[in-house]
């Protein structure tokens, strides 16, 4: 039997068993991001910063429990930087379905081509051995990758480019 400290880790890493997914883990990771931005579009602007914190912090601590744990340091199955991204991705922009789409559309993009400096970050934290630095590492790159799918739809939308 697991011990409690080990499910909690597994399911704080893997957003709840998304990580577990067969194929395409990051992008089941975002679709719990997508559930989670669209079950919260009410509530105010601090709890979601409130729930941003207690994921963020959480999310570090156990990403950093799973790769001391497992050895790997940035296992497939680390999927709770994805939601985060996507939280990031969708800050200050309306919860209307078609903005929640393009916003996972532009972070898995960012995500998974990892322009600058989203690849930068992810090649600092790899830098490191496993520990603190390095599961800082393996959040902070979907977190720039959800900045720039933010920044991208916020220039678009501000020139009039974004058709909603």
């Amino acid at each position: 039997m697991k011990s409690l400290k080990g499910l909690l880790v597994s399911f704080i890493v893997t957003a709840g068993g998304a990580g577990f997914s067969a194929r395409a883990p990051g992008t089941v990771g975002t679709l719990v991001g997508v559930l989670l931005v669209f079950s919260i579009r009410d509530w105010p602007p601090l709890a979601i910063l409130g729930l941003f914190l207690a994921l963020f912090f959480s999310g570090w601590w156990a990403s950093l429990e799973w790769s001391r744990n497992t050895g790997l340091s940035d296992s497939q199955r680390i999927v709770i930087d994805e939601v985060l991204g996507y939280l990031v991705a969708t800050a200050f922009l309306p919860r209307e379905p078609m903005i929640l789409l393009t916003q996972f559309l532009l972070f898995r993009l960012f995500d998974v081509l990892k322009p600058p400096p989203v690849r930068q970050i992810d090649q600092w934290g790899k830098r490191f051995p496993i520990g603190a630095l390095q599961s800082l590492g393996v959040i902070l790159d979907d977190l720039a990758a959800g900045a720039l799918a933010l920044l991208t739809t916020l220039l678009l939308r501000q020139f009039q480019l974004f058709p909603f």
